[in-house]
């Protein structure tokens, strides 16, 4: 029970400390062109012998034993303007970067960060395969019999 208190408090810090490291410093403003879709991520999951952290652009690996970092990785870049040309659909805009969320089961961890998931292998976290989700489509509306 105790070690447990101490992983809640852990993961309370690291979630509520994780956005003032890419706070805005004083007197100065990000341009509006420097957003980056995953900077606001965060989320946690745990297998029977780690626990993995989404915080902002990383995936923090702990050991459940003693809650040491065992391995940090990066999530892939967003497409360069190039690569962005070849993609089926564009990325959605800043204010609607998409959600975010991380699970672990079945020997992966899987990561959704915006328009992309990716699948890591466990506990190497080696990335397997990322994926780019379809573009939802909004429901038609139909008109009732009679134009009204």
């Amino acid at each position: 029970m105790h070690t447990r208190k101490i992983l809640i408090s852990l993961v309370s810090v690291l979630l509520f400390a994780a956005p003032a490291a890419w706070a805005d410093p004083p007197g100065g403003m990000f341009p509006p062109h420097g957003f980056h879709p995953m900077m606001g991520t965060a989320g946690l999951t745990a297998d029977k012998q780690n626990l993995y952290i989404l915080a902002g652009p990383k995936i923090m690996q702990f050991n459940l034993a003693d809650l040491k970092l065992v391995k940090t990785v990066d999530l892939p870049k967003p497409a360069s303007p190039k690569e962005k040309e070849a993609l089926p659909c564009p990325p959605p805009p800043p204010h609607l970067a998409g959600p975010h969320g991380v699970w672990a089961g079945d020997g992966f961890l899987y990561v959704l960060a915006g328009p992309m998931l990716f699948q890591y292998s466990l506990p190497d976290l080696t990335l397997k395969k990322s994926a780019m989700l379809p573009k939802p489509e909004f429901p038609k509306s139909e008109l009732p019999k009679g134009g009204k």
